[in-house]
């Protein structure tokens, strides 16, 4: 897999014998030379990682960088070796010429892009020329510039189809980009027919490369994304920038609905596909029965309600814990949101905070009820099970406790099976869809 760099890179061929001719009266023409091909290092720089971190650009072993001049037609190849970029076909022109260089390619075909970070390192195009025209027998030197933006996808429901499309200024299907040596840059591919530069199913994270610095629109099928919580389809004229990448999801993650008591509650959604948790708990404690088998119109809150199973807010990429080997505590685990004890006033809380692209401003709150002489932010959840001691109910808790220096921490994440279903417990639902 491409790894991909900030930083400043540098590609060098080897200087190759010289090819000479018994004619003396036409100039000699040099096959080889050394290329010296600089990234733009700037503050536009893209930064994508899982939980929002940097975005790195790197050329990896096979790499190939196409180079051309404004004297020939095609392109000379330069592989990477591992170590430098060598090609044994590139001619020194007879008079100074104007050099480009063009990556990954002089063609790029963006359609059926795969959405992982590989398929962006594949399709990040960069290209530059020389400064001034050259013959190249002292070398070529090119700064090269990002020429794409990549597009962070979000499908933020269980199960949705995603079938992302782009559209430049006048209505056309983007497809690819083809090398342009007049700009040093590349132009943009179109086509009257749809094109999809990225079909999946199911919710999750997605990166797709797309044209910068031109107007362009984006669809999932017909319909417009989500830039925060609000829609989004058309860039302003002069489209994204080179270098950067943008959240855009397929819906809301935040919201509010109302509830049968005339009340409008905001709801929360904290990774993809998962659940839309109501920001406060039902006012009373509710026994097992009434949270999970009541439904529709006869449940606490209404149609619009419910109460989560154990599966959908616990578990690898939920709401989830590992534990520290040294001191036993809980502590966050890569890929699920982040937690922390907070104090909001006299009460102490759990905050749970996104950490995927999309997330990461999403939080969720829960709340403490001291028993058995623990802190406890549990709720119940629609899943039961059957064990030595009779049917009981399952449900979410997190259980904290003070140590001498009267420092509260967290010992324990994860699901109860050890309510009888007529014990009353907090519940906190999630929007019904």
């Amino acid at each position: 897999m491409k790894k991909i760099l900030y930083s400043v890179f540098m590609l060098a061929t080897m200087v190759l014998a010289a090819c000479s001719s018994d004619d003396t009266t036409e100039p000699v023409v040099k096959r080889g030379m050394v290329l010296k091909a600089n990234v733009e290092d700037t503050d536009t720089r893209a930064t994508i990682t899982d939980n929002e971190g940097k975005w790195k650009f790197a050329f990896a072993k096979d790499d190939m960088v196409k180079v051309g001049n404004d004297k020939v037609t095609g392109y000379y190849t330069f592989t990477n070796d591992g170590t430098v970029f060598t090609s044994t076909d590139a001619k020194q022109t007879a008079e100074a010429a104007n050099w480009c260089a063009f990556f990954p390619g002089e063609t790029i075909d963006l359609r059926n892009q795969s959405g992982t970070f590989a398929d962006v390192a594949k399709n990040y195009a960069l290209a530059g020329a020389t400064a001034s025209a050259t013959t190249g027998s002292d070398g070529l030197t090119v700064t090269m510039k990002a020429k794409v933006a990549v597009l962070c996808i979000v499908g933020v429901n269980k199960d949705e189809k995603l079938d992302i499309s782009v559209k430049d200024a006048d209505g056309k299907y983007v497809s690819g980009l083809t090398a342009d040596k007049k700009s040093a840059g590349f132009s943009v591919d179109k086509s009257d027919t749809k094109v999809s530069l990225l079909s999946k199913q199911g919710a999750g994270v997605y990166y797709v490369v797309v044209p910068a610095g031109v107007k362009i629109s984006v669809y999932n099928g017909d319909k417009p994304l989500y830039s925060g919580d609000k829609p989004m389809s058309t860039t302003k004229a002069d489209g994204l920038k080179a270098g950067k990448y943008y959240t855009l999801t397929t819906g809301m993650t935040k919201g509010s609905a109302k509830n049968s008591l005339g009340e409008t509650i905001d709801w929360v959604q904290l990774w993809p596909g998962g659940p839309k948790f109501a920001v406060k708990n039902v006012k009373e404690e509710m026994t097992w029965y009434d949270a999970a088998t009541k439904k529709g119109d006869e449940y606490v809150w209404g149609a619009n309600w419910r109460t989560p199973t154990i599966d959908e807010v616990f578990g690898e990429g939920k709401l989830n814990c590992k534990t520290d080997e040294k001191t036993g505590l809980s502590i966050p685990v890569a890929g699920s949101p982040s937690f922390e004890l907070k104090k909001q006033g006299e009460y102490l809380t759990v905050v749970w905070t996104g950490v995927q692209p999309g997330y990461t401003k999403n939080t969720l709150t829960l709340y403490n009820q001291i028993k058995q002489g623990n802190h406890n932010f549990d709720f119940w959840t629609a899943s039961d099970t059957t064990t030595s001691f009779g049917d009981v109910g399952i449900r979410f808790g997190i259980t904290a406790y003070e140590d001498d220096a009267k420092e509260v921490k967290i010992v324990y994440i994860g699901p109860y099976s050890s309510d009888y279903k007529d014990v009353k417990y907090l519940v906190r639902p999630v929007l019904a869809e």
